[in-house]
């Protein structure tokens, strides 16, 4: 997997030493496992009057591309009338979750998000396999316009603010060993979804920073525990609320359930499992105005798919001392099983990164 850039690194490393000078106090006063693993959102609520701050971090790398469950070469995409195709991708989300509960059965959540994409790509071959072929293109003449004549390599990289999503948890059971939360959620479009290549075409749909959209971000959540034991479940749903951005398409909905258990082995350290199922739709509509047609990432129908990941974590609070609660949770993602949406790159691993700290 690729080397996560220098600003995830140096915070996870900060927050490390932090704990480390901490960490020797055993009050039972926190629990490591009380917070599901880094990867899972709105999973708790607090108390009335208190404020949680914190920071996460995902890194996510991709290479290969597929059709459906199956890796496809270049020779393949030049047979569908690709020229270009991705051969790698990176992406990183920066986001600051910020809570607040102004009720003992009340919270409230802001998460602004920076993202940073970066994609490289190569030339199929569809020229040398048209002219095999008799010839034909195989798709529209336009192919190949922004993204030179379907040889070499290119890369292109794209950053800025994403979108912002504010939420309401509400805790609708709260027995000893057992929660349940429920979440209302809106994502406000605050990302671009108008960026463009220097020839003025837009970029690809995925390399947009937002959804362009509001969208409804509702989300159930459960959890328990049993000694040192705990375990959690999550259904939530991305759905949209218009059906075209200013940029004239709309993401699909996304619908996800994860379900995980964790094992506190210390008083501040915890092991955590977890699997995570996700279906989305691909793009409907349409940019509306210049872009490509040359590469799968250029395509509505390349978007979207059914998976199921596996993710392993570690868990770690501050039991006592000057930073008492301050939390540092890290967890390492990889994708099981896979049914892409047309044509579109595998995912390889990722990284989830969760820094936090109530009061």
């Amino acid at each position: 997997m690729a080397t996560m850039k220098v600003k995830g690194v140096a915070v996870t490393a900060l927050a490390g030493a932090l704990l480390a000078s901490g960490a020797s106090a055993h009050e039972q006063t926190f629990r490591p496992d009380s917070h599901a693993p880094a990867g899972v959102m709105v999973d708790h609520a607090h108390n009335k009057s208190e404020v949680m701050t914190g920071y996460r971090y995902t890194y996510a790398s991709y290479s290969g591309m597929y059709q459906g469950d199956s890796e496809i070469g270049a020779s393949g995409l030049a047979a569908a009338g690709y020229s270009m195709m991705p051969t790698a991708m990176s992406m990183e989300m920066t986001m600051l979750d910020i809570m607040y509960a102004p009720t003992d059965r009340l919270t409230l959540m802001l998460m602004p998000m920076y993202m940073t994409m970066s994609m490289n790509m190569a030339g199929t071959g569809m020229m040398e396999h048209a002219m095999d072929m008799g010839g034909s293109m195989g798709m529209d003449d336009s192919m190949g316009h922004g993204h030179g004549h379907g040889m070499g390599h290119m890369s292109h990289e794209v950053d800025g603010f994403g979108d912002t999503n504010f939420s309401a948890l509400y805790k609708l059971v709260t027995a000893e060993h057992q929660t349940l939360i429920g979440t209302l959620g809106v994502s406000a479009p605050t990302g671009k979804v108008d960026l463009k290549n220097p020839d003025g075409s837009f970029v690809h749909y995925g390399m947009q920073l937002g959804s362009g959209t509001w969208d409804a971000t509702p989300s159930i959540t459960y959890t328990g525990t049993a000694g040192a034991l705990n375990w959690g479940a999550q259904a939530s749903a991305v759905i949209r609320l218009e059906d075209a951005n200013d940029s004239g398409y709309a993401l699909g909905d996304k619908y996800g359930a994860t379900a995980w258990g964790a094992l506190r082995v210390l008083d501040w350290m915890s092991f955590s499992a977890r699997v995570n199922w996700t279906d989305q739709d691909a793009i409907s509509g349409h940019y509306n105005g210049a872009h490509n047609h040359s590469s799968p990432a250029d395509i509505q129908a390349n978007y979207g798919g059914e998976f199921l990941d596996g993710a392993l974590g570690i868990n770690t609070v501050v039991t006592g001392g000057d930073f008492a609660g301050l939390r540092l949770g890290v967890e390492w993602v990889t994708r099981l099983e896979e049914d892409y949406n047309g044509y579109q790159l595998g995912l390889d691993d990722s990284v989830n990164v969760n820094v936090s700290y109530a009061f």
